[in-house]
């Protein structure tokens, strides 16, 4: 394997050569093993306001192979340059466990059946065949319709795609390929005047929106009819009344209640946070092991679930890093805590279900607790406006601006972007820095209708986690939802 041979890895029986030769190299000295092999290559194009787009394609390739030994995990890593860098990983993560056999706790994996099968993401256009001058073009319509009104200051929009082979093979016998694409696009403007700045974004804060999916997705999220859109409301924002303090009746957007679902339910519920793994870097959770099956998390109004087999989501998937088949698991449901995010080690040493949320940023990476395509199931509450006209005087948020959670996901406070005050059901006054409150289970508690499926959106995400830190790609959805006396302005 050279440097020409990109793409090679499209080839699952190529790939499987290469995973065989790993395993090969320590079956029958270790009580079990597995090996990741993983090619991937991402497009990223952004452009700033007044100067020319920053254009990078990055590539790498690489096999990390984990044994078992003793009851000890040995661990190795390697770019994968020529076949036999495969073997000489599975060697590494052999001396590695060999070393650390006898010390700390002991690692028992149940045994489970062979699991083989192959996964592609369905796509129109591929977006690497999509030529740099239009890319560039699509950027600067972005921009220039962001950026009509005099106040915007500045603006950024950008294009991702990402496309990756991901194999899998267990001494088990599981032998499992995937091939993931996604792309995505984003609009960030900054308005500036009167004392004061503002911020609007689309499709998604921060990052924009990433789904899997072809070029086809962008076409989609209307980005140029939206650009004009959110640099308008950037430059309205500047004017608009400060959003008030106290406790209101509150319909949270869609995108903001995606944020608040990673927040304050899908880190509270990954299992190797619940046991403890992460305590002296990312906290712990308020939620125990123990509290699964009981706990009143939230309403009867709030499902929360993992679904990776759903198609087209950031967090789609067949299988997940150890090789656990993808399946729909209820988190919460009807507000109490059924299922947590787990993989092999934590559902064994737990004694809870194995619900496949093992991923890792790519092969140089130990697979961990991650979100999947997690979400909050459409309720009764039927479109927007009917939920508003459910809530009488309020106010409608959406899209956030910032986020704070203690490290026990307990106790947040978040800020939108934009809030309108509602009377009698119908949208009223523009209102800026709006911020919200609370604590979780409370919170959650405090939902009296979730809106209908015709109002679900979902957003892809990136988050960060573990030691040393790597990136999880993730999906949440949700349809707005109607909160009642939740504390708001919070200082």
């Amino acid at each position: 394997m050279s440097s020409h041979d990109w793409g090679a890895l499209s080839d699952d029986a190529a790939a499987r050569a290469i995973l065989d030769s790993a395993l090969d190299t320590v079956d029958g000295r270790v009580e079990y093993a597995d090996a990741r092999l993983i090619e991937c290559e991402e497009l990223r194009s952004y452009a700033q306001l007044g100067a020319d787009p920053d254009e990078r394609i990055e590539q790498n390739i690489g096999i990390g192979v984990r044994v078992l030994v003793d009851g000890q995990w040995g661990f190795a890593a390697r770019p994968l340059a020529a076949h036999a860098d495969a073997a000489t990983a599975a060697r590494s993560a052999l001396a590695s466990a060999v070393a650390l056999a006898g010390s700390g706790r002991r690692v028992s994996l149940p045994p489970r059946e062979a699991v083989s099968g192959r996964y592609e993401t369905e796509a129109g256009q591929d977006p690497f065949t999509v030529d740099t001058a239009t890319r560039h073009d699509l950027l600067a319509a972005w921009l220039g319709a962001a950026s009509a009104p005099a106040e915007v200051a500045a603006a950024q929009a950008g294009v991702n795609a990402k496309r990756q082979h991901r194999h899998f093979a267990s001494t088990e016998g599981s032998r499992q390929h995937q091939h993931l694409l996604e792309t995505g696009a984003m609009l960030m403007v900054t308005a500036a005047g009167h004392g004061d700045v503002q911020r609007r974004s689309y499709p998604n804060s921060f990052h924009g929106n990433t789904a899997a999916a072809g070029w086809e997705y962008l076409a989609g999220l209307a980005m140029r009819e939206n650009a004009a859109r959110v640099g308008e409301e950037a430059v309205a924002l500047l004017t608009a009344p400060l959003a008030p303090r106290g406790h209101a009746d509150v319909v949270i957007g869609a995108q903001q209640v995606s944020l608040q679902i990673h927040e304050s339910a899908g880190h509270a519920l990954e299992l190797d946070r619940i046991l403890g793994d992460e305590a002296n870097y990312a906290g712990t959770s308020f939620i125990t092991a123990g509290d699964v099956g009981s706990l009143r998390y939230g309403s009867d109004a709030v499902t929360i679930a993992s679904d990776p087999t759903v198609p087209g989501t950031r967090g789609s998937f067949a299988f997940d890093d150890e090789g656990t088949p993808a399946r729909r698991a209820a988190l919460i449901d009807r507000g109490i805590v059924r299922n947590t995010l787990s993989t092999r080690d934590s559902a064994a040493r737990s004694g809870l279900a194995l619900t496949g949320a093992a991923r890792s940023d790519g092969w140089a990476y130990l697979p961990v607790c991650f979100s999947t395509h997690v979400y909050l199931e459409p309720g009764d509450g039927g479109s927007l406006d009917e939920l508003l006209d459910r809530m009488g005087d309020g106010y409608y948020i959406d899209d956030n601006r910032s986020w704070s959670i203690d490290n026990q996901r307990l106790n947040f406070q978040f800020g939108t972007e934009v809030a309108y005050e509602v009377r009698g059901g119908r949208r009223g006054r523009l209102l800026k820095n709006f911020s919200y409150g609370g604590v979780t289970p409370q919170f959650w508690g405090s939902v009296e209708a979730v809106a209908g499926p015709e109002e679900f959106r979902a957003f892809g995400y990136p988050c960060g986690k573990g030691e040393p830190k790597q990136w999880g790609f993730l999906s949440h959805g949700a349809s707005p939802m109607l909160v009642r006396d939740l504390r708001i302005g919070v200082a």
